[in-house]
């Protein structure tokens, strides 16, 4: 679909998902065109791909460049193939590419961090090998591919008719990039503002050391832009990215309250508040133990990246206890 002259939204599919799309972009120029994420390396997806470019009258020789918001699979996946297919540079920033290799090629090391995390966050064991195995799905959908061009924070990337600039937005991972045209005050944020949900933003052993607070500062950062229109990762399009990033604000402090509140009947591990806490997925409100061991498995790690930030702020205290954290409200 040609969301506004020259930008062209295509939908790719989850792998086994009917109803869940990465939304790709075309951007079209007089030196080609630049796409923004690329969706899951699964036959659904690729078919997906093409069949968008030829509802949309594009090709995948007219792709010069290929920009990843975040190492995410559902927006890298078919970065590698697509390089293959077009020809095109992929863009990336440095503090995601360098976890490609050790989170897709040799992710044992990943993988043994992770479970030691989450069994230091007082999960059960047989919790940590259900999260273990529905994490480890996700890498079959992922071609590890190197970069072809590292980007920082307001470098530019321009296809002849626009200048996109790179805005590093942190918090969702640590290397989120948005692209911002100043001239026709466009957004393309990734997974950095959504519309109908709040990104996923966790502490484990890939993540920054305070990711609720990179978050917050990004949402700070992407606030000051002019904006007309705003393309994000999943969900529609939408035009109100101040009043959107003030709704988001509002709820993450809600969210603080939620656990803070949690923990004012007593020591708790991050488990323990996890279980303890509402959940939202996809528009449904859930328990903890309503999850899917995935879902189970970023809400640790959500309320993991709460906890490192309360203790930050100066609001909560880490204690011992059994060989376990747990934490207490000063």
């Amino acid at each position: 679909m040609e969301i506004v002259t020259g930008v062209h939204q295509l939908r790719i599919p989850f792998p086994e998902s009917i109803d869940r799309f990465t939304n790709a972009y075309v951007i079209e120029g007089n030196r080609g065109s630049i796409l923004v994420d690329c969706g899951w390396d699964s036959s659904e997806a690729i078919w997906a791909f093409r069949e968008e470019l030829r509802a949309e009258r594009l090709s995948f020789e007219e792709i010069n460049w290929v920009v990843v918001t975040h190492l995410h699979p559902d927006h890298i996946g078919l970065a590698a193939k697509l390089r293959e297919l077009c020809g095109a540079k992929v863009i990336m920033h440095h503090s995601d590419a360098e976890l490609i290799q050790s989170r897709y090629v040799e992710y044992s090391e990943l993988t043994a961090a992770t479970e030691t995390m989450l069994r230091a966050e007082g999960v059960p064991e047989d919790e940590v090998c259900e999260m273990r195995d529905a994490t480890a799905w996700a890498a079959q959908f992922v071609t590890p591919m190197e970069p072809d061009v590292l980007v920082e924070d307001g470098d530019t990337v321009s296809n002849g008719t626009f200048q996109m600039e790179v805005m590093h937005t942190p918090g969702h991972t640590p290397g989120h990039i948005c692209l911002y045209d100043p001239r026709k005050r466009r957004l393309f944020c990734g997974d950095a503002v959504l519309f109908e949900t709040v990104p996923h933003i966790g502490a484990h052993p890939q993540s920054g050391a305070d990711p609720i607070q990179e978050y917050k500062e990004s949402l700070e950062y992407l606030g000051q832009k002019s904006v007309s229109f705003v393309f994000p990762g999943h969900g529609p399009v939408f035009n109100s990215l101040v009043i959107r990033t003030e709704e988001i604000q509002r709820l993450l402090q809600a969210r603080q309250h939620q656990i803070l509140d949690v923990l004012e009947d007593g020591l708790k591990t991050t488990y323990d508040v996890a279980c303890a806490l509402p959940w939202r997925i996809d528009g449904t409100d859930k328990s903890y133990a309503d999850l899917s061991p995935r879902e189970r498995k970023a809400g640790i790690c959500e309320v993991a990246a709460w906890l490192t930030h309360l203790r930050g702020m100066g609001r909560i205290a880490p204690l011992q206890q059994g060989g376990k954290t747990v934490y207490m409200v000063k």
